[in-house]
């Protein structure tokens, strides 16, 4: 998602405290089999997308097209795990049997950490918006230089962050042009949507590569290379803020561990 100036708190936080706050979502996600934890974090970060005004509707259309894969997801969860893989009695019962003579047994416990693993994903989603949205490239530039990343590294990463964006715009424009001449892209049959797509993908890899030629030439144009020293822009340091919003992530963080290994909620 590209990135949207603003005035919020946490498009304020230094760029080091909104790391460390994604990368708490990331940990909290994967601490919970149980949906139910997992959608209190997914409420969570959806009220700071709310809060610094990301359409959550942007955010649930980059999700539908991997529907199909998630639900495959759930069904093979909700039919490959059995009983004794879970702790709970009630995730342990058996709704249905697939076959006959009581083989292939559908368990609950199965159908809720399939739907977790999709909760999950939506929350990453979202966590990844927040923080791409609210950090310039110049802001994670600084973050890799503090970080000791080497430049090229650090070239790359944040290339790559900045033209997914553009090649999600490219896709929609070429859909959009493709439509206009008569494509129709859901044909029935694996094979006849895969050839649906080769009007997509041919042009936009034609573009890509345009892109990072252009790319290349204003590097080496600028003197990309002539020089190992960083000369960043502005030097940002900690507020007061910043160290609040790093002590309240790592409080939450370690009383969801507690929570998790001590007191052994949100397992199933």
């Amino acid at each position: 998602m590209d990135y949207s100036p603003g005035d919020t708190l946490i498009h304020r936080l230094d760029v080091r405290a909104k790391m460390l706050g994604f990368l708490g979502i990331i940990i909290l996600s994967f601490l919970f089999q149980n949906p139910f934890y997992q959608l209190v974090i997914l409420a969570i970060a959806s009220l700071l997308a709310l809060w610094i005004n990301i359409p959550l509707q942007k955010i649930g259309g980059m999700i539908i097209p991997l529907m199909p894969i998630v639900i495959s997801i759930i069904l093979i969860t909700g039919f490959s795990l059995p009983p004794q893989h879970f702790e709970q009695a009630s995730s342990q019962k058996i709704l249905f049997y697939a076959l006959p003579g009581n083989r292939f047994g559908a368990t609950i416990g199965g159908f809720l950490l399939g739907t977790t693993f999709l909760l999950r994903l939506w929350s990453m989603l979202i966590a990844s918006s927040i923080l791409t949205s609210t950090t310039s490239m110049e802001d994670f530039t600084q973050f890799f230089h503090r970080m000791k990343v080497p430049a090229e590294i650090s070239m790359m990463i944040t290339t790559a962050l900045r033209f997914i964006p553009t090649l999600d715009k490219k896709r929609r424009l070429i859909m959009e042009a493709q439509k206009a001449r008569g494509t129709k892209f859901n044909d029935k049959g694996i094979a006849s949507s895969i050839r649906s797509y080769i009007p997509i993908m041919i042009p936009l890899f034609i573009n890509s590569i345009l892109m990072a030629n252009s790319l290349s030439m204003a590097m080496l144009n600028r003197g990309y290379g002539m020089t190992r020293a960083w000369s960043p822009s502005s030097e940002k340091s900690f507020a007061l803020r910043d160290f609040w919003t790093i002590f309240l992530i790592i409080l939450a963080t370690t009383a969801a561990i507690f929570a998790r290994f001590k007191l052994r909620l949100g397992v199933l």
